[in-house]
């Protein structure tokens, strides 16, 4: 019988490497925004659309990207999503007009959806005992750190202006990090494959993507409605189907993207509303809020990723924080806490620079962004911890792997939205296109806190549903 293969401590480092690399991503553009809108003579719609392209392409494969791994081996295809986001990269770094850049954004996105899920896995699969802990521990230290790391070295690169490259040197700067991993992977990192690999869910996949298509472009373009309204008309009938399509697959025992049986147990389904609410939000407040900062308050990219430094610092403490506190008091009592936290943040933001104006300063700033990554920390851990609490062990690829879809699938959508109401509201001034934002974002945290304090009532929950 053939000996585990090990990941030894530089793989595991060139794996993390690979990691950042899309998350870095979304954090490095949004400082960017505005060098890169005056470049490429896009309105807010087309920034949008830059952000938001990302997530959809990536929610559209991640899941999948999984299953490839699994089947042909998570080295090749990480190998293989390095490569392909090295090109996206370069294409974006050259892009001339808006339609090059959006490719470029598309190929970033469905590049790092294969790479991105073959990172935990080699860890499962070649680590134990204390090695393994270390490594999940750095994962997910890494993933809570991309934030802050990326405003701030995003911020830093755009404004020295490297070779007079302005915003490009944010995505070239992958390209040489792609390379190191590909050259020296080849020998640090083993190759895995899963021992019984699942079905591959392209009807599911493709609905999907069809299903978030008709969302976000009639959403991003509100100003052509009514004609692409009957795009979001269509999403009702289109969802439906997926939820058929998905049924049928799960009972002929296939691998469904979204399998409609995971959301049976009322906590599961909660942590999964609870983990869309959050990443609708997140994203959402970044782009708005660093785009307000450049264009309307005139910060270098360099101040206006500063700015974020404490919300993904205060994110990472509170992600640590966060599982003394769902022991002690809860998941659903501390996504309702962490959702009037990130409100107060909301409103210290709008607040700040209505008051401040271009006076504002980053420390002040700071305080509004650091209450915003602690509230998203304390929601998106209790909404995690719901999410798969309940979640049977031969499940919890499938689980993991449908959370991870739902999650990239609103992080456009949230970016769209956002976007779309402060571009319609910016005729009426920056601090009222701000203040209509998150008002109707706070609608919906207000909401979530009030359902999340109901739900433990209306449903009969062991202990472990309510504190897991």
């Amino acid at each position: 019988m053939a000996s585990q293969p090990r990941l030894p401590i530089f793989g595991l480092i060139l794996l993390v490497a690979g990691q950042l690399l899309p998350q870095l991503d979304f954090s490095i553009v949004n400082v960017a925004l505005s060098a890169m809108g005056h470049t490429l003579h896009t309105s807010a719609t087309g920034l949008v659309l830059i952000v938001a392209l990302y997530g959809l392409s990536f929610a559209s494969l991640i899941a999948t990207g999984a299953r490839l791994g699994d089947r042909y081996g998570r080295k090749r295809i990480f190998f293989i999503g390095i490569s392909g986001f090295a090109l996206a990269s370069a294409l974006c770094g050259f892009a001339n007009g808006l339609v090059m850049m959006l490719v470029g954004r598309l190929l970033q996105g469905l590049c790092g959806a294969l790479l991105m899920p073959q990172i935990m896995a080699t860890i499962h699969a070649t680590l134990t005992g204390q090695q393994h802990s270390r490594a999940v521990s750095i994962y997910t230290s890494v993933a809570g750190l991309a934030v802050a790391l990326g405003q701030m070295l995003g911020g830093w690169l755009v404004s020295a202006n490297i070779f007079d490259l302005s915003w490009r040197i944010a995505f070239f700067i992958n390209i040489p990090i792609c390379l190191l991993v590909l050259m020296a992977g080849t020998r640090l990192i083993p190759e895995t494959r899963a021992t019984n690999t699942p079905t591959m869910d392209f009807a599911g996949m493709g609905l999907f993507t069809l299903l978030l298509l008709c969302i976000l472009l009639p959403v991003t373009l509100a100003e052509h409605w009514p004609p692409l309204g009957i795009l979001l008309l269509a999403a009702i009938p289109l969802g439906r189907h997926l939820w058929r399509i998905e049924h049928v697959q799960e009972q002929q025992g296939r691998s469904p993207l979204l399998p409609p049986s995971l959301f049976r147990n009322e906590t599961t389904r909660t942590g999964f509303i609870g983990e869309a609410v959050v990443t609708f939000l997140y994203p959402g407040y970044l782009f708005v809020t660093a785009l307000t900062l450049q264009d309307a308050l005139a910060f270098s990219p360099r101040q206006s990723g500063d700015s974020f430094i404490a919300l993904g610092l205060v994110y990472f403490l509170g992600s640590l924080l966060s599982r003394y506190l769902t022991q002690r008091f809860g998941n659903y009592r501390i996504f309702a806490s962490g959702a009037m936290t990130t409100l107060l943040g909301l409103v210290l933001t709008t607040g700040f620079i209505q008051v401040w104006h271009t006076h504002i300063s980053i420390m002040q700033l700071s305080i509004a962004t650091g209450i915003v990554g602690l509230g998203n920390a304390m929601m998106l851990t209790a909404a995690f911890r719901m999410a798969l609490a309940k979640v049977a062990p031969h499940h919890a690829g499938e689980a993991s792997s449908a959370l991870n879809t739902i999650q990239q699938g609103c992080f456009a959508l949230g970016t769209a939205f956002a976007g779309a109401i402060y571009a319609l509201m910016l005729n009426h001034g920056y601090v009222a296109a701000l203040a209509t934002t998150f008002g109707l974002l706070a609608l919906l945290l207000i909401g979530m806190a009030y359902y999340m304090l109901k739900v433990p009532r209306l449903y009969i929950c062991t202990p472990d549903e309510s504190i897991s």
